[in-house]
């Protein structure tokens, strides 16, 4: 078993621990809805939520992360967000509901990318072929790469996941 204790339960929406001890994740957003969340006191409220590709699960979005991903989008309006990439972070020591908790977090700027060399295609090549295609394909985001390096990426993990 791995991975942070709060994994063990069946939570709908992702939290701090969803980056499983990870500093940051790059991610999609593929969908904004408004779901129905019991509260802390058992009450029905409607909740902004956000999709990304990366997970299977929605995050809950305060202010604080959609005023993030406003600024990161260039704009106010939710249905210019689909397709917009944003960092999610873990912030420490955050007040909320009367304790001291880890809040995960939308960075205010745009992920910054990195340009893929070949050495960090070769270990991309071979991380998927031991089997890590998850870790290589969330980190896939951070490169600029050709068209032909993410082809031959994604087929690889395509046939990894077969398997």
């Amino acid at each position: 078993m791995k991975g942070h204790w709060k994994k063990q339960f069946n939570y709908d929406y992702l939290g701090s621990y969803s980056l499983d001890g990870k500093k940051e994740a790059v991610v999609t957003i593929t969908k904004l809805d408004n779901d129905k969340v019991i509260g802390q006191k058992g009450r029905e409220e409607d909740c902004f939520v956000v999709h990304f590709k990366e997970f299977d699960k929605p995050m809950i979005l305060n202010r604080t992360n959609s005023k993030a991903i406003e600024k990161v989008a260039g704009s106010g309006l939710v249905q210019d967000w689909q397709g917009t990439q944003v960092t999610l972070y873990v912030e420490k020591g955050v007040k909320a509901f009367g304790d001291v908790v880890d809040a995960l977090r939308i960075r205010d700027k745009k992920p910054s990318k990195v340009k893929m060399d070949e050495e960090i295609f070769k270990q991309m090549e071979h991380a998927i072929g031991i089997g890590k295609h998850v870790q290589v394909e969330n980190a896939m985001s951070k490169y600029y790469m050709t068209k032909e390096q993410q082809g031959s990426l994604e087929g690889l993990i395509f046939k990894k996941k077969k398997k």
